[in-house]
């Protein structure tokens, strides 16, 4: 896996941000011939303009956790997108009476954005999500099937479960990619009870990589001139003691505050691995191998 964009909120280009990077979220992960992206904010921007460059933006898999703004703010400069050679599967959250699909078009009008969803040369298939699903991706020409059956997994095959957290303004979904005996989770946006949720230690466990929201210290959290308690972010303390009841292999800090600044960030991982040695804050262009 490779990470694009780190960054949540809002992109930042301060000059003491530029050793961990300030575009906002997006992780590329390479399993078994698929291609798979978390999140179209501004990290999607230069990993589509290397895949185009490369040749491989030929079937791409994008899970979205959520439509929030910082989240999408790549997806229109995703140059695959706008390639007929290209087909790429979008999953995101549906809401009651209103489709994933729906979403983007709206995003996509002409008030908000110049450029329509209709006018999309890949091909584009666009899937709701509620969580509870299983997403299994078979031979790289052949479309995803979706079923209902949480946490049963296809030791052939590459499976993604999905589990929706109320944990953030109209929920986010959390991903949980299985190969084989590996698994990682990509869970961004998640206010952590000071304990972790009961339900999202239960998704977590045994993973062997966690990518977890730690966009705060818990000061900042709990200010009393400014806090942040009901944003629907977690905090580095609450993320390593989220992880470590969950029994995961391997934290990432993800989704990093604007104003936390190189300095900040080195002091974060610091502070983190004390409680959880196995914990990296994670900046662009970390590479992780499982």
């Amino acid at each position: 896996m490779r990470f694009w964009g780190v960054r949540g909120s809002y992109p930042t280009s301060k000059r003491n941000t530029l050793a961990f990077g300030g575009h906002t979220s997006c992780v590329e992960v390479h399993v078994a011939g698929h291609q798979l992206i978390f999140d179209a904010g501004t990290g999607i921007i230069p990993l589509g303009e290397k895949l185009l460059n490369d040749g491989k933006s030929r079937n791409l898999h994008l899970f979205l956790s959520h439509t929030h703004h910082d989240h999408l703010f790549g997806l229109y400069f995703f140059q695959p997108l706008f390639r007929s050679g290209s087909r790429v599967c979008i999953f995101g959250p549906g809401f009651s009476g209103r489709s994933l699909k729906r979403t983007l078009q709206t995003l996509m009008e002409p008030r908000f954005f110049p450029v329509e969803l209709g006018a999309v040369t890949a091909q584009t298939k666009i899937y709701s999500l509620r969580g509870g699903e299983r997403i299994h991706l078979g031979g790289r020409e052949t479309l995803p099937r979706i079923d209902r059956k949480a946490h049963q997994f296809s030791a052939n095959g590459v499976t993604v479960l999905v589990r929706k957290s109320l944990a953030h303004p109209y929920g986010v979904l959390l991903y949980r990619v299985c190969y084989g005996q590996k698994s990682m989770i990509f869970a961004t946006d998640i206010e952590q009870d000071k304990n972790g949720h009961p339900d999202a230690v239960d998704f977590f466990r045994g993973a062997d990589l966690l990518i977890h929201d730690g966009q705060y210290l818990e000061a900042e959290y709990l200010s009393r001139s400014n806090p942040r308690q009901g944003w629907g972010h977690s905090t580095v303390e609450r993320a390593v003691e989220t992880a470590r009841k969950a029994g995961v292999k391997q934290l990432v800090l993800f989704h990093h505050d604007p104003d936390h600044d190189d300095r900040t960030l080195k002091r974060i991982e610091r502070l983190a691995r004390h409680d959880l040695p196995s914990t990296r804050v994670a900046y662009e262009g970390l590479e992780i191998k499982l």
